[in-house]
């Protein structure tokens, strides 16, 4: 669960925002120690979602080096960077679908591996759109699907961006306490696993949420089973985050 998860939902862009031009500014001062500065700029990665900080990365990527406020750093993009940031741009609804295009065909020019073109599936599947979300959530829980674990588990990630298209996400999560305990039964552990994991509401912590899980382990009779248990650490997950999101509304300096 992200750290960001136990803060209140309307603070979180800033906490974001804030932490990543904490990193960037450190990565910048740090610029005799390149580790270290690879380091912060991992660090800020996180964090970066919000559009000025995003063009930003994305403009690592175009121009071939990482410049923090006019300052190149020594250190270079990694791969796994290149891809954190290009699956947050095309998750991002504040970048056209030519920008986007782009950016991938800079990030992948010479890069033909496999977890390239894992990543851009993921790209397609992220994109902040409400019919392709519909496509992505019926092909999931098809129980006539042929696609691999492998697939499934790249859908997923693409389908969720709970950080960037909550309002698009929002439907979902009914939807997934109708069709939870019927995935269980039916799909087999591996999928049912990644769907429970993967597609959960308990970062939201809301009074509809915890009651729904609570139903949920009211039909369960198996204390060992898997899915027995998930739901009690989803439940004991959102008692942590309510119980956070309370401490930080109301505490106080003195």
């Amino acid at each position: 669960m992200a750290m960001s998860s136990y803060l209140p939902i309307e603070t979180v862009p800033k906490f974001k925002k804030e932490t990543a031009d904490f990193f960037l500014k450190k990565a910048k001062k740090e610029n005799d120690n390149k580790d270290l500065q690879s380091f912060c700029i991992d660090k800020a990665l996180t964090f970066i979602s919000q559009q000025d900080n995003l063009k930003v990365a994305a403009d690592w990527i175009l121009n071939g080096k990482v410049t923090v406020d006019g300052a190149d750093l020594s250190c270079e993009l990694k791969n796994t960077q290149k891809y954190d940031i290009c699956k947050k741009y095309w998750a991002s609804g504040d970048f056209s679908l030519d920008e986007k295009k782009a950016l991938r065909a800079k990030v992948f020019e010479n890069d033909d591996s496999d977890a390239g073109k894992n990543v851009q599936k993921v790209l397609e599947w992220s994109l902040p759109d409400e019919a392709l979300k519909a496509r992505l959530w019926d092909e999931i829980t098809d129980s006539a699907s042929t696609d691999s674990l492998m697939e499934v588990r790249l859908k997923v990630q693409g389908f969720w961006q709970r950080h960037q298209q909550l309002d698009l996400m929002t439907p979902y999560f009914e939807k997934y306490y109708a069709t939870v305990q019927k995935i269980v039964e039916q799909r087999d552990r591996e999928f049912a696993e990644v769907f429970i994991n993967g597609l959960s509401p308990a970062f939201m912590a809301r009074e509809q949420d915890e009651s729904a899980f609570k139903e949920l382990l009211s039909r369960t009779s198996d204390d060992s089973h898997f899915f027995t248990l998930f739901l009690k650490k989803q439940i004991e997950t959102i008692d942590i985050i309510k119980k956070s999101r309370h401490l930080c509304e109301t505490f106080r300096l003195d």
